[in-house]
């Protein structure tokens, strides 16, 4: 073996190494894809069945398959939102428990490699969760009205969800010794983060509302003709660190729902030049490219709390290490 053969396989980081070939072999990886698909299949079946009936009586309307495919993405996002963090809560707390952590902090790799070991492997079965629901998803492909391109948009998305969930399974598995404790805080964590990034930009925005409407009903020094005086739209992109809003987004610009004559939801476009986003048209960027946008953001965040995981676990930190004067 060549000098650069063993250095590209000193390269291959031995968390993962391991985890792929020993762990993704075992039963209960399969029998988890097995359950997630048994749990939404009954949904695709019970639409299925009622477009055949009403195929039958010659009535089938688009409707139905746009509800179909935002039942189902939701569907599947509620369920690997329960499942992410019980997966990947434990990947550090395990290895403290069964005091295999020192061992591997003993090794040549660095707390960054270990981190990455064991977060790129939740990722890669999560993911392989995400794929094999998609023969289920692809069911609209029958009648038309969803691209591959929009059904692989939609998958992408679904991802760079679970690995957002899955970096702070990931953090507070490093930071408390109880596997318990990590899936509970984690839970605790994203599910008042969905809360609170879901409800602040609206809040906000009902703030700024709520003064142009004094301003312009009160006219009590002066006389204000413009109801939406203060612009305040912009405060709408806190909601792009919104999983939920995100998702909307981009279910609405896969489809285009119709919900009657002239309206449909085509994301957050569809909000534009209305009560909570009165300045921003439909061409505005935010909003053209909201889940684009949310997408970095999110990797962004996935990135930085792996990094402060990292932080956490080297047994190092904050330590100088001592200067041996050799004689």
């Amino acid at each position: 073996m060549s000098t650069e053969e063993k250095k590209k396989k000193n390269k291959k980081n031995a968390v993962l190494y391991k985890e792929m070939t020993i762990d993704m072999k075992r039963p209960k990886i399969v029998i988890i894809m097995l359950l997630l698909n048994l749990f939404i299949a009954p949904v695709a079946i019970g639409f299925f069945i009622g477009i055949l009936i009403a195929s039958m009586n010659g009535v089938c309307s688009y409707r139905v398959l746009a509800w179909y495919l935002i039942v189902m993405v939701y569907l599947e996002a509620s369920v690997l939102f329960f499942i992410t963090p019980a997966i990947t809560a434990g990947s550090i707390s395990l290895e403290k428990e069964r005091q295999t952590l020192d061992v591997l902090l003993t090794t040549r790799m660095t707390p960054w490699e270990i981190i990455k070991g064991k977060y790129g492997s939740n990722l890669i079965f999560l993911s392989l969760m995400v794929v094999s629901t998609f023969p289920l998803l692809a069911l609209v492909f029958i009648y038309g009205g969803i691209s591959f391109i929009q059904l692989i948009y939609l998958g992408l998305t679904l991802m760079v969800f679970i690995a957002f969930i899955s970096c702070f399974g990931i953090f507070f598995s490093t930071l408390t010794k109880n596997t318990i404790l990590s899936v509970i805080l984690t839970y605790l964590f994203v599910s008042i983060y969905m809360t609170f990034t879901l409800a602040l930009p609206f809040i906000l925005l009902g703030g700024v509302a709520f003064v142009n409407d004094w301003l312009y009903n009160t006219q009590t020094y002066i006389t204000i003709t413009d109801e939406h005086l203060i612009n305040g739209d912009i405060l709408v992109m806190f909601g792009t660190f919104s999983p939920i809003l995100t998702l909307f987004d981009v279910i609405g610009n896969t489809i285009g729902y119709q919900i009657g004559i002239g309206e449909s939801v085509k994301g957050m476009i569809s909000l534009c030049e209305t009560e909570i986003m009165p300045h921003f048209t439909r061409d505005n960027i935010i909003v053209k490219s909201w889940t684009p946008i949310s997408l970095v953001e999110m990797s962004l965040i996935s990135f930085l709390v792996l990094r402060l995981s990292a932080v956490i676990l080297n047994p190092v930190k904050g330590k100088k290490k001592k200067k041996v004067n050799k004689k």
